[in-house]
């Protein structure tokens, strides 16, 4: 099984302090040990990494990139780029779901998704369910 895992689930992973993590952890582990194959974007990742910079430091976001770099090095992180003709159609579907509370990036992360045959995402927003995608860990 594909996962996409988005920012604010790379945000929950890095910060052991947050409600969820617990939850997080433990899916992601479960995933990890079962063997699946789990994607991201360089934007998605560059996101959290500064997001997690901002809420504690910057030793704590680099230890937490380490880790990333480390996962994508080896077999278990899969990195999606988001270039030209990914941004275009994020913003045909930007353009085409005006009242989602998505942002262009959101959708970049679906066109990638689409194209990649992921259906599963590890995040909290549920607007992806909309989008036709199995949100885990199942709230």
């Amino acid at each position: 099984m594909k996962i996409f895992i988005d920012e604010i689930a790379w945000i929950i992973l890095g910060d052991s302090s947050h409600p969820l993590h617990h939850g997080f952890s433990e899916q992601f582990k479960y995933y990890l040990d079962g063997g699946h194959g789990f994607y991201t974007t360089n934007i998605v990742y560059g996101n959290a990494i500064s997001q997690l910079k901002k809420q504690y430091d910057s030793t704590k976001a680099l230890r937490f990139s380490e880790i990333l770099e480390e996962a994508w090095l080896g077999t278990h992180l899969h990195f999606l780029w988001i270039g030209r003709r990914t941004q275009r159609d994020a913003l045909r579907l930007f353009k085409k779901f005006p009242e989602e509370q998505f942002s262009v990036f959101d959708f970049a992360n679906v066109v990638l998704m689409n194209r990649r045959n992921i259906r599963f995402i590890m995040t909290t927003n549920q607007v992806y369910s909309k989008m036709g995608f199995k949100i885990v860990p199942e709230s």
